[in-house]
């Protein structure tokens, strides 16, 4: 059967045969500069055709996940009066224009078959196979955005700043400007919230943190350094890894917490903490006991939230500890509401 895809990549391969000038080969790729704009439209138009014919298999609904993003975003970063929300661009494309994220997947596999290192009928299943793979997992980790964004905005934050470190490397607050999760302190040892807010929902200032999911259990000190390091850190901001949510409320403006300081072998336990779980990963067996192990590792003081973006409750399997509170709330912002009322 013909699909619209192969007759795109009919259409390029025509193309380069038809001006010998452009090699592309398995060891050698040259595109004379007055080609290149035809050589990548047509090349654009196979990896979208590619999407539009698998979109409607995708294993998660993208669409749903771009249009409550945006609204989302667009309420924060109005209300804060920010710049923008920064993510990695493979998401960042995915939320805001869910066709072009899927075709950025495409973009090595297809090269590959231009170049003859693979054939179509391989590059079709292992290309269907990516984006099925990337699809489920930048919804992950898309929804935890929404999520905590939502979370912010049912805090009805009016003033919010930024979290930055002094010359004697305590916590301050500065301008905000733009929200980028996961930020670190530019420190090696100390790990700080990425913005603090004041809450009118709460009457109190709230720090924020979203912490990689993989490095909860070493924000608790188990060993001192024998120096303590001061050589600043790279930004970690824009890795693409799932993100725990973790809040600290604030006695004052002045009174922020740093979530750990692994030479001083300190641990400040939040108060609250937010995660996400889809439903395709609550059908892998063990799937909650990360969960469990971050919440032994912070044990922060009014528990954990677990949010569940496409599944219910009675899927959780049995033994879930009180301090696990379990939501469906899909793309629902009333039952996350619940939760954040809860805090009061």
């Amino acid at each position: 059967m013909r699909t619209e895809w192969k007759e795109e990549y009919e259409s390029l391969a025509k193309y380069a045969a038809d001006h010998p000038e452009i090699v592309v080969g398995k060891t050698e790729v040259s595109i004379p500069r007055e080609l290149r704009d035809e050589f990548y439209r047509r090349f654009d138009q196979l990896r979208r055709a590619f999407v539009e014919e698998h979109y409607s298999s995708l294993p998660a609904d993208v669409e749903s996940l771009s249009r409550h993003y945006v609204a989302v975003e667009k309420e924060i970063t109005e209300r804060l009066g920010l710049d923008r929300i920064e993510m990695p661009m493979d998401l960042y494309s995915l939320v805001h224009q869910p066709k072009e994220g899927m075709m950025r997947v495409l973009y090595n596999r297809t090269f590959d078959l231009v170049q003859g290192k693979t054939t179509v009928d391989a590059f079709e299943a292992q290309a269907a196979g990516d984006l099925n793979a990337m699809a489920g997992e930048l919804f992950r980790l898309g929804y935890e955005h929404w999520a905590a964004l939502v979370v912010v905005k049912l805090l009805e934050p009016d003033e919010a700043y930024r979290v930055d470190l002094d010359e004697d490397y305590k916590p301050c607050l500065a301008e905000l400007k733009s929200i980028a999760f996961g930020r670190q302190a530019h420190h090696p040892t100390i790990r700080i919230p990425e913005f603090v807010l004041h809450s009118r929902r709460l009457n109190r200032y709230v720090a924020v943190k979203m912490a990689l999911a993989n490095e909860i259990e070493s924000l608790v000190p188990q060993y001192r350094p024998p120096v303590r390091p001061k050589k600043k850190t790279g930004d970690t901001s824009l890795a693409l890894d799932s993100r725990v949510m973790l809040l600290s409320f604030m006695e004052s403006a002045k009174d922020i917490p740093v979530i750990a300081e692994i030479y001083d072998l300190k641990l400040t336990n939040p108060d609250w903490m937010m995660e996400c779980i889809s439903g395709r990963e609550l059908r892998q067996p063990g799937a909650i006991d990360p969960v469990m192990r971050h919440l032994e590792a912070l044990r922060p003081k009014r528990g954990t939230c677990l949010v569940l973006a496409d599944g219910e409750t009675d899927s959780l399997p049995a033994g879930i500890p009180e301090n696990l509170r379990p939501v469906s709330a899909g793309f629902d912002e009333a039952r996350l509401r619940a939760v954040v009322d809860s805090l009061v």
